[in-house]
């Protein structure tokens, strides 16, 4: 079965933000692994980049909603959880992939 295209809108993004902390608990951290980095979006990434001194990104502007994203590379990211754990903070991520195997952009959502 192919996979439908996904269209990444600031709406997408904060709906995809808010499943997750609404099954991770609303303070985690939500990561998603995308290609060869983890990123954090919204809130998340404005306390990321505070906290690990890491630079947000514009990650897209559209009818006047600006949305940043925090990039950490994939393969530091322990390191970076346990700098978070250390200073109380929780962190989930989504490992979501396409058919080809590159870590996307999406969540599971169950069908009701």
């Amino acid at each position: 079965m192919k996979e439908l295209e996904i269209e990444v809108s600031a709406d997408y993004i904060h709906h995809i933000v808010g499943v997750m902390k609404a099954r991770f608990g609303k303070e985690a951290i939500v990561l998603f692994h995308v290609a060869d980095k983890y990123e954090c979006f919204l809130e998340d990434s404005a306390l990321v980049s505070e906290v690990l001194e890491i630079p947000q990104e514009l990650y897209l502007e559209e009818n006047g909603a600006v949305v940043h994203v925090t990039r950490l590379p994939a393969d530091e990211l322990e390191g970076y959880r346990r700098r978070l754990t250390a200073l109380g903070y929780t962190t989930c991520t989504n490992e979501t992939r396409g058919s080809d195997g590159t870590h996307i952009l999406k969540i599971y959502e169950s069908k009701e």
